[in-house]
């Protein structure tokens, strides 16, 4: 397991995975923690979880295939054996999985194909397949269109597009630059690689997964993912719903919040375990 660098007290290694590796970013000790991060982003939009939250617990931040140091291929459908890899490698039985927006979509479905690994979900912002009614006006995300401007050539015009999509807007100086860094790093990989089929609907299976919930939006997040909040934390057999201000970064724009609300969840598991 390689190992690189870090700024402050984390450790930085590369998982062996199918076709490639994912880079982890790691702090702190106890129950751990894996952070995944949502579309076009990198486990750099975690750093104020990794380092606040390391203080009581293993923070373990990825990059999922196709983003970030992860040289893997993207593929959402890999991405199970991804976590079952760095759980395996090191030497995690379980753990609580916390999934931003796409991100919350690989934590359902690890959910639900290894609850054998799973202490707790959290699903912040996330979309739900299968999920009815579907997204429209300014929640759907033109991923077709925006994969044409990069297939031509034009990554700067779909990285300035999607810069103003309601998913992406925040009003804080200090998070508007973390998410400049964030989307300026983004290379696309996903965007030009061939076709994968869809993941199965989970919409009619919720019930099925017994993990201990955290659904969490930021009140102002769009109307689509607070809909799908709402019907996540009422589907799942055991969930609880929690907002917090500002928008679909929420964690960036209310760090101390976030963390409290997280924490406070993780708590609940380990006083009952």
């Amino acid at each position: 397991m390689a190992s690189l660098p870090a700024d402050g007290p984390t450790m930085i290694h590369d998982i062996p995975v199918a076709n490639g590796a994912v880079r982890i970013e790691i702090a702190g000790e106890g129950l751990p923690l894996v952070l995944l991060h949502g579309w076009s982003l990198d486990r750099g939009v975690w750093q104020a979880q990794l380092h606040a939250l390391a203080a009581r617990f293993q923070v373990i931040a990825v990059d999922r295939r196709g983003f970030g140091g992860s040289t893997a291929p993207p593929g959402l459908a890999q991405e199970d054996g991804d976590l079952l890899a760095i759980l395996d490698r090191l030497g995690l039985a379980r753990a609580v999985i916390v999934g931003m927006s796409q991100g919350g979509r690989v934590a359902l479905h690890f959910a639900m194909a290894h609850p054998d690994r799973v202490i707790g979900i959290v699903l912040h912002g996330a979309p739900l397949d299968g999920f009815l009614p579907a997204p429209r006006g300014e929640d759907c995300i033109p991923i077709t269109s925006y994969a044409a401007l990069v297939r031509g050539g034009r990554i700067d015009r779909m990285k300035a597009l999607w810069r103003t999509h309601p998913l992406m807007r925040v009003e804080d100086p200090a998070a508007r630059r973390i998410v400049d860094r964030l989307l300026a790093a983004y290379q696309a990989r996903d965007l030009t690689a061939p076709a994968a089929p869809p993941l199965a609907p989970l919409a009619g299976e919720l019930d099925a997964i017994h993990a201990p919930a955290l659904v969490l939006t930021g009140e102002q997040d769009t109307p689509w993912r607070r809909l799908v909040g709402d019907a996540l934390a009422y589907g799942l057999a055991n969930a609880r719903r929690a907002t917090i201000g500002g928008g679909h970064l929420c964690n960036l724009t209310d760090a101390g919040a976030y963390n409290a609300v997280l924490a406070g969840f993780v708590d609940r598991i380990r006083r009952a375990a």
